[in-house]
């Protein structure tokens, strides 16, 4: 009888512990599933801004809007005369003695 009884207290005990845990991962669950939730809101929220910032980069970087504000800064056109060609490959000094 004595055994009986705590065999019963026993299994009431595990049942207990099992249900707590089943409780506690679901909360657990639903908890992390919430913030999977709002780190996609804010993937979504960041993409639209840097599709945003794109579409504006492309239109602040186009040629016509810069030529305009070049033309209202007051910059024109450079003519055949006015191009500078500047040759940026590095020169090897002879007298560096070098041995060639």
């Amino acid at each position: 009888m004595r055994l009986r009884g705590l065999f019963t207290a026993f299994s009431a005990m595990l049942l207990l512990a099992g249900m707590f845990v089943a409780v506690h991962r679901g909360a657990r669950g639903r908890e992390l599933a919430q913030g999977i939730s709002d780190l996609d809101d804010r993937q979504e929220a960041v993409d639209l801004k840097r599709q945003d910032l794109e579409a504006r980069i492309a239109h602040l970087s186009s040629r016509p809007r810069i030529e305009r504000a070049a033309r209202d800064l007051g910059f024109h056109t450079p003519s055949e005369e006015e191009l500078v060609v500047l040759d940026l490959r590095r020169r090897t000094s002879r007298a560096g003695g070098g041995s060639q």
